[in-house]
Order: C-alpha cells, then sequence, then structure tokens
C-alpha cells in the first residue's frame, strides 16, 4: 500500500505530533497529495516560533504551508522569548483557533511585552490554557506584573482551563486592582508561598484543580474563603507549617482528591501527630501523602536521633540512618488510591 492510499483523516492525525516546522520540512514538495494536506483547513498544528518569525513579514518557504488560522498550539524556546511576543503582537488576529499558549516573559522590556501580551490575548477567542513563565527576578519596589495580572484575574478574562504561572515565590503581590475571575477552574503555580497562594484563590471561586509547589508563610492572614468546587489538589510542599495546610483544608468542604508531596517542617510537632492527620485527611476519598526530612549536619542528626527512632513502631513513619544523613518519612495513602 502506498502512502498516499491512507486515508486523510489518518494523515492529519499523524501530523498532529510534529512541530509545524518539522512537518513542512519532511512533507511539503513530495506531491500534490501531501500538499493539499498540508493546506487542509482540519490540519491542526503545534507551532514553535524562531526568531525569524518575530517581525511582521513571515518567511515565505515555511508559511507558505501555514494556515495561522490551524494553529492549536504555540510556544518558544526561552532564549527567544521575546521573539513570540513580537510574534503575537503582528499575528494573535489571525489565531482564531489557537488553544494554548505558552510564554516566557524576561525582565528586559517587560513593560512593553506585557503590553503586547494582553493586546494579544483579548483577540484570542479559542485560547483555554496559558502558560507564563517569568524569567527575571522580581523587583521589590515595582509590580512589573501588575498590567497582566489585572487582566487576567477579572470577568472577562474567559480562560477555563488551565493557568499557568512560574516562579512567583518572591513576587510581591498587589491585588487591589484585581478581581474575581468566575471563569478559572484549573490553576498551577510552580514556586510560590502559603500567604500569595491563599490570595491567589480568594479570586477563583470557581476553580475545580490546584496544584503547586508552596513554601511556607511567616503569616497567613484570615480569609473568608470556601472553595465549593475544589475537588483536586496536588501540593508539592517546601517546608509549610501543618497549620496552612489545615487552613487550607478548612476552604476545599468538597475535596475528593489530596496529594503531599516534598518536605515537611520537621521542627513542627504537629507533623507527628497522628489524630492531626487523620483529621486533616478525613473525608477525602482520595489521598496520597508522602514528605521527608533529611538532617546533614552533626548536631541536628542527634537531634534526629533523640527525637524520632521511637517513631519507627508507626505504620505511617519511617526512620532511615546512612552515612551522610538521618532521614525521616511521613507517607498515608487511602485504600483506594486515584
Amino acid at each position: 500500500m502506498q502512502a498516499e492510499q491512507l486515508p486523510a483523516e489518518i494523515w492529519l492525525s499523524i501530523f498532529t505530533f510534529f512541530e509545524g516546522h518539522e512537518l513542512v520540512r519532511a512533507f511539503s514538495c513530495l506531491n500534490s497529495f501531501f500538499d493539499s494536506l498540508l493546506r487542509s483547513p482540519y490540519l491542526e498544528l503545534y507551532i514553535r516560533i524562531k526568531v525569524n518569525e518575530s517581525n511582521e513579514r513571515l518567511p515565505a518557504s515555511t508559511w507558505s504551508y501555514i494556515n495561522r488560522e490551524n494553529i492549536y498550539s504555540l510556544t518558544v524556546g526561552r532564549r527567544k522569548a521575546n521573539c513570540l511576543i513580537q510574534f503575537l503582537r503582528w499575528n494573535a488576529q489571525y489565531l482564531t483557533h489557537l488553544s494554548s499558549l505558552s510564554v516566557h516573559l524576561r525582565k528586559l522590556n517587560i513593560y512593553y511585552n506585557i503590553q503586547f501580551l494582553i493586546f494579544a490575548l483579548q483577540q484570542l477567542p479559542s485560547l483555554n490554557r496559558l502558560r507564563i513563565k517569568y524569567t527575571g527576578k522580581f523587583d521589590p519596589r515595582a509590580d512589573s506584573l501588575q498590567p497582566l495580572m489585572r487582566n487576567i484575574f477579572n470577568s472577562r478574562f474567559t480562560i477555563q482551563n488551565y493557568l499557568f504561572i512560574s516562579n512567583m515565590m518572591n513576587y510581591t503581590m498587589k491585588t487591589s486592582a484585581w478581581s474575581i475571575n468566575p471563569f478559572l477552574k484549573y490553576l498551577y503555580i510552580e514556586d510560590i508561598c502559603f500567604n500569595n497562594l491563599f490570595s491567589f484563590l480568594s479570586f477563583t471561586p470557581q476553580l475545580h484543580s490546584l496544584r503547586s509547589a508552596v513554601r511556607a508563610s511567616f503569616n497567613v492572614p484570615h480569609q473568608s474563603i470556601i472553595l465549593n468546587h475544589l475537588e483536586k489538589v496536588n501540593l508539592n510542599l517546601r517546608w509549610p507549617r501543618f497549620a496552612q495546610l489545615q487552613m487550607l483544608k478548612e476552604i476545599m468542604p468538597n475535596l475528593k482528591s489530596f496529594r503531599l508531596r516534598g518536605r515537611l517542617e520537621a521542627d513542627d510537632e504537629d507533623y507527628f501527630k497522628e489524630n492531626l492527620w487523620y483529621k486533616l485527611l478525613d473525608n477525602i476519598k482520595y489521598f496520597h501523602v508522602n514528605l521527608h526530612h533529611s538532617a546533614y549536619y552533626e548536631a541536628r542528626k542527634t537531634i534526629f536521633k533523640n527525637r524520632f527512632q521511637n517513631f519507627n513502631g508507626k505504620s505511617w513513619f519511617r526512620y532511615e540512618e546512612t552515612q551522610r544523613s538521618v532521614n525521616i518519612y511521613i507517607k498515608f495513602q487511602s485504600v483506594t488510591s486515584q
């Protein structure tokens, strides 16, 4: 059987696994059958933007085969971060079927790039997944992301499925200009403190799923938040206090799936009170807890030995000594795992 004898639908499905430029290089100019597939309105394209595609005129050699309306996913490498912003500046109006966008922002020209990005987001009617990675250091004297965050957290920003925001640990948020986003359902934040996490959650009442790497805060202000729709939480812990986990659980009355992994705060006695764990995990159908902490210095290792050796009889606790460290592990798992 010749390749051309396979149904066009199969080829169009195969093509979705290729990056757009690679697809054109591999299948253009072979024959009229493949040229017609590349120009088909039913072709779905994943595109990674290149340096020479950041201006108004696109390279004819490749883009004569690429219909911008066929692009469903758009991204760029970190080193070419500004290229994607410029591409969106000139082409957002044509990306009518774009559903996934991954953007890198740098500190250089951050104000203008954010303005271009906001303008582009307002022209993407099909977008439902947005990933934003800020690669610069936050200036504590200025909220560089404020215009973008104000645009995302308002009632007109209709992305529902995913919002990825990265490296938010040292971000000094000023939320006075934010408003509730009634559409956001899935939120992933790579690195954030509990204080800022609660601020995010106060603007996402329809949230269904939360995934985040969370660090401790000195305090978490009381927030009258109840997230009735939040059913799935996956957290990578970085030494938060147990009380902060309890506060989080209190605002999620209908939680069904709860995953905790990462590093616990060994100086917090509440982590080692079995009754508090049962209370935290109560009424959750699926839960998986896998936390650890290690001591490397001699004084700290001695403290661990004196404190935790007697915990070894507990099913949820494990104590381990190696040549380099003393390690402790806490594990809980529901009978039925998700």
